[in-house]
């Protein structure tokens, strides 16, 4: 066993000193490996990074609550089929029934203003694109709303049409400064509120993206009504006890089905989604982009190999003579295949060092230059990229190892 270590390692070590010889050469060899090591890597390490990030920011909805639409993407969506577009908008009656259902823990119609929201202004301070939406109170209670400073407002300040706002963090931050937000008066459209409430900033590494947690105002459902009383359309939250969820989603369905009278061969005309469902889509778009990534790195990965090959065999060309000399002196045939084996298989584990060297630099070029993408390397996909390149130099390196080992030592010996 000792004799096999030492004769691995003086392989090991006359492969470095082969390659070594020939860096430059060497290095174009690999460098299709280099290229599609670093792809695997800086692709993965994007995805895990947005997934990590898109899962952070759903779970800002809470984990047991389901919300009813009448179109997916709301009503500013403008991917819509005409089916969609004709159907029916879901009613303040529909939010009242929904939060009446027997797995329902709370629930709040959402009105948001139709076209362009409009600013939030303080003083001489605007903010032109806030997030508003007229909630019940029972909105904190639909998902976890973490209030930084202050309250919610209550039913008693919403059934009398209280002027009262929870304004996000960024639109504190822009709209009043360094100035204590409780208490102060804001202007939305042509009406004054009071800041009652602060959000939370954002956990989730897109910052404000996505639902745009730090950007959003709450104000109570009542009073939005009363400025835009032609807008009829709500999404509705619903929360859940916990693991009730599903049951709960089958409910609202149900209900939903009946009281828009949808026939039992139709399908819905309402969208039902949860934090699992947006989930699942958003992972259904990474596999779509993985599957158009991989072609592009297999063939980075092809041409190495083949790159890795062409050179094998002209290694064995230029080194006849030296293979005809160890055979003369007693080396067998098993060990030509393993020394150009692990020559082949050390000159793709160094190109895929170097990929995911590379990989890891653009994870953090992308962490630097673009804070909102999130992106971190999987340890996995290092493992994976480091031992798919030392594969390939073992398979490129099989038929050049064979011809050398079948080399005849006295003809090797007389090659020029």
């Amino acid at each position: 066993m000792l004799f096999y270590k030492h004769q691995l390692r003086e392989l090991f070590a006359q492969a470095m000193v082969t390659l070594w010889l020939h860096k430059f050469r060497s290095f174009l060899t690999v460098l299709g490996v280099v290229i599609g090591t670093a792809t695997v890597i800086g692709v993965a390490s994007l995805a895990s990074g947005l997934e990590s990030g898109v899962r952070e920011q759903i779970e800002q909805f809470g984990t047991n609550v389901a919300f009813v639409s009448r179109m997916g993407g709301g009503p500013r969506h403008s991917d819509f089929t005409e089916e969609e577009r004709k159907r029916k908008p879901i009613t303040l009656e529909d939010a009242i029934a929904l939060s009446q259902l027997p797995s329902a823990t709370a629930a709040s119609p959402i009105l948001v203003p139709p076209g362009m929201p409009p600013s939030v202004k303080f003083r001489n301070n605007e903010v032109r694109t806030p997030q508003i939406r007229g909630v019940w109170a029972a909105y904190a209670n639909t998902r976890e709303v973490s209030i930084a400073r202050g309250r919610f407002f209550s039913e008693a300040e919403d059934e009398h049409r209280m002027e009262v706002a929870i304004i996000g963090s960024e639109i504190a931050d822009k709209l009043l400064g360094g100035y204590e937000p409780l208490e102060k008066e804001i202007i939305i459209g042509n009406k004054v509120f009071k800041v009652i409430g602060v959000l939370e900033k954002s956990k989730s590494p897109f910052g404000g993206g996505g639902p745009q947690v730090d950007s959003m105002v709450f104000i109570p459902y009542n009073v939005m009504h009363l400025m835009f009383p032609a807008q009829q359309d709500n999404f509705v939250a619903i929360g859940a006890a916990s693991g009730n969820l599903d049951k709960l989603v089958d409910e609202a369905t149900e209900l939903m089905r009946r009281r828009r009278q949808v026939p039992s061969d139709q399908p819905n005309s309402f969208e039902i989604s949860t934090p699992t469902g947006m989930m699942e889509s958003f992972n259904k778009i990474l596999l779509m982009v993985s599957l158009i990534v991989i072609p592009i790195v297999g063939v980075a990965l092809l041409v190495g190999g083949i790159g890795v090959m062409n050179i094998m065999l002209v290694s064995v060309t230029e080194r006849t003579k030296e293979i005809g000399v160890r055979r003369a002196i007693g080396a067998q045939r098993k060990d030509i295949i393993w020394q150009f084996l692990l020559e082949a298989s050390t000159l793709t584990g160094i190109g895929g060092l170097l990929g995911i060297a590379l990989g890891f630099l653009i994870s953090l070029l992308l962490n630097l230059l673009m804070p909102s993408l999130p992106s971190k390397v999987p340890l996995l996909y290092v493992f994976i990229g480091f031992s798919v390149s030392v594969a390939i130099g073992l398979v490129a390196g099989i038929y050049p190892a064979f011809k050398a080992s079948r080399l005849d030592p006295i003809e090797a010996l007389r090659y020029e």
